[in-house]
């Protein structure tokens, strides 16, 4: 796949987005909308890779989709919640009381399904967000394997917005009958369309694959796609909220993604550069740990407003990254090159190619 550090740039944006919401923005700043950002890339990401893997080579490797997938998201989790709940036995975290059958539940990815334990008393590390993705991973990669990847592009493009269209049914559906429908937020039958919005662009229009007649928007287009993104924000009625919101929103990124890929102008430079590159690589675990240290800070200094937690939790929190990187990321890297790669074959992509294929947060 070839390099592009605007999709770095994109995540680093998006988990700013989601950290200052976190830091007690989210009045002023859409928390919720650099998570769908994040399922959008990740959705475009896998496909793409996906498509590229089965144009080379004939066929997609279940085993080793699964193992890369692995390395790359287990062990900086499991990690994170040992930290987390290290400082939560020092007390040094003003934590509601923690469950250990909660926390099983997000080292298991079901902590978007509070219900099935009963409890919603986990560890701060939102792991939510990544159990969606986790379980559309479990599928989605057997059905492109199996049937999806020998359509047609146009036609595999079809049935993915097919099932975001059942999904938006069910969304209207929970709205219509249940009393309380905030779960379409984070359960995983309710937003996996933001993932597989990002499937269709990967499928159709992909500037990436060689023989797609990729379409390259004009600035009105873009501009026209972020009117409406913003409208979404603007609206503030729970059933829209919880139902067609996400739809709208996954649809118009299709829109400013497609013209970023195709990698001018300033605002791609930006995104490419040095510092936003960076922090895109470490947005995985920027997004695990920062509400532990947020939680961390808020025992240290009860009190503390938005800008303090904002100032304060940066350097611990980009430290723990860089510190998951040297540690924990490259050694899995080189692992995941030494037990799949074929001798002779070219090594594959170092680990900021790695994170952009791995997640999005």
């Amino acid at each position: 796949m070839p390099d592009l550090p605007q999709l770095d740039g994109v995540r680093a944006l998006a988990i700013l987005i989601v950290y200052l919401a976190h830091c007690g923005l989210s009045h002023v700043v859409p928390g919720g909308f650099g998570v769908t950002v994040f399922f959008f890339l990740s959705g475009y990401l896998i496909t793409t890779l996906l498509r590229i893997e089965r144009a080379a080579t004939g066929g997609v490797s279940l085993g080793a989709f699964y193992l890369r997938r692995a390395l790359r998201i287990l062990p900086p989790m499991y990690l994170t919640l040992a930290v987390s709940g290290l400082l939560y036995g020092l007390g040094l975290l003003d934590w509601m009381h923690v469950d250990a059958v909660a926390v099983l539940g997000q080292a298991t990815f079901l902590t978007n399904y509070p219900a099935l334990f009963g409890t919603e008393r986990v560890l701060p590390v939102p792991l939510w967000s990544l159990a969606i993705e986790e379980h559309f991973y479990f599928a989605f990669p057997v059905a492109f394997a199996l049937w999806l990847g020998r359509r047609s592009p146009g036609r595999a493009a079809l049935a993915c917005l097919s099932v975001c269209g059942l999904v938006l049914a069910v969304r209207c559906l929970n709205v219509w009958r249940l009393a309380d429908y905030s779960l379409n937020y984070s359960w995983t039958h309710t937003r996996i369309d933001a993932i597989l919005f990002g499937c269709c662009l990967g499928l159709w229009n992909n500037p990436v694959v060689p023989g797609d007649r990729a379409w390259r928007p004009k600035p009105w287009h873009v501009a026209a796609a972020g009117l409406v993104i913003l409208a979404t924000l603007a609206v503030r009625d729970p059933a829209f909220r919880e139902s067609l919101r996400y739809t709208v929103q996954s649809a118009a990124l299709f829109v400013p993604f497609a013209a970023l890929l195709h990698g001018r102008g300033a605002l791609v430079r930006w995104l490419g550069s040095a510092p936003m590159r960076r922090l895109g690589l470490w947005s995985y675990s920027f997004y695990l740990v920062h509400p532990t240290v947020i939680a961390l800070i808020q025992h240290l200094r009860p009190g503390s407003g938005p800008l303090v937690l904002i100032a304060a939790g940066l350097p611990p929190t980009l430290a723990f990254c860089a510190l998951m990187q040297a540690a924990v990321e490259r050694p899995c890297a080189r692992l995941r090159r030494r037990w799949l790669d074929a001798p002779g074959r070219p090594p594959e992509p170092g680990l900021a190619d790695g994170a952009r294929a791995g997640r999005a947060a």
